[in-house]
């Protein structure tokens, strides 16, 4: 029977950091602070100006012209008023699908060590397009059935994401609420439904970043404003350095600096061989 004092699966599981915060905290530079190859999702059309310079390959998933049509042709005021009847198709969200299960397929993904999604918020963007248009709603407002699908979709896209041998990093944005019982206000991650619950679950560090007066940092620890934060790391301080003083290396700094002291320069995990008993099973 195994006892959990001999378990090592934290040590062996690769880091999945799901930073949240607000517009401006620091989010997006994290990617830089990686160690190894890093690939980009990019679906935030700022992005990339934190980015550029710097080695990180990447794709972009921004919204497109047919979607700024769309957007456009919905908020005429001598529009149809079945709007319903809209032919034009969103496309943005089909394109990054095939580029997801072609280079999954591919194998492509397995020469890196980070896969980053940049930001899950403009994703959830991307997936209701796409479903309000299958469904005849677009330009109304989601109904039940359309946030179902929504939190469906993008559930079973990040266990996938999440199941890989390589690290994750995905950035998003922070709700902010009021109890309605206690009037207490407090954070959550800015997410469909169930989604809140079932990402997180998913990371094995979800940290919070904080900007203030051009420095920066991570909220390692829970507390009533922000009850999702958990890390998987041990020893850290409440809010730890998230500043990175020298982007010419910017590995000594932020996430980077946090994997060396955890040990986890290299985040790859060799993948088992598996036995033609295996299969059987």
């Amino acid at each position: 029977m195994p006892n959990a004092k001999d378990a090592t699966r934290n040590e062996d599981s690769p880091p999945r950091f799901l930073l949240m915060g607000t517009t401006g905290a620091g989010k997006t530079s994290q990617i830089l602070t990686l160690p190894g190859k890093k690939f980009v999702y990019i679906f935030d059309p700022n992005c990339l100006s934190s980015l550029e310079g710097h080695d990180a390959d990447y794709e972009e998933f921004l919204v497109d012209v047919t979607d700024v049509d769309l957007a456009i042709k919905t908020l005429k005021s001598d529009g149809p008023k079945d709007r319903s009847n809209i032919k034009i198709e969103p496309k943005t969200y089909l394109n990054w699908e095939k580029h997801f299960e072609e280079h999954i397929d591919s194998g492509f993904f397995d020469a890196y060590d980070w896969i980053c999604f940049d930001s899950f918020t403009m994703f959830l963007e991307l997936v209701m397009d796409r479903i309000l248009f299958l469904n005849g709603r677009t330009g109304k407002q989601p109904e039940q059935a359309d946030w179902a699908a929504q939190v469906n979709t993008v559930g079973n896209v990040f266990r996938v994401f999440t199941a890989r041998k390589t690290g994750i990093l995905c950035n998003g944005h922070l709700d902010e609420r009021q109890d309605e019982l206690t009037k207490r206000i407090f954070f959550r991650p800015m997410m469909t439904g169930r989604l809140r619950i079932r990402i997180p679950l998913l990371f094995n560090h979800v940290l919070v970043c904080h900007a203030n007066e051009g420095l920066y940092e991570f909220q390692t620890k829970s507390d009533k404003l922000y009850p999702t934060i958990r890390t998987a790391f041990k020893d850290l301080e409440m809010y730890e350095d998230a500043t990175i003083s020298d982007f010419s290396k910017p590995t000594e700094y932020g996430l980077g600096r946090l994997l060396k002291q955890a040990g986890k320069v290299s985040v790859r995990t060799p993948v088992k061989p598996v036995t033609q008993a295996a299969k059987r099973r």
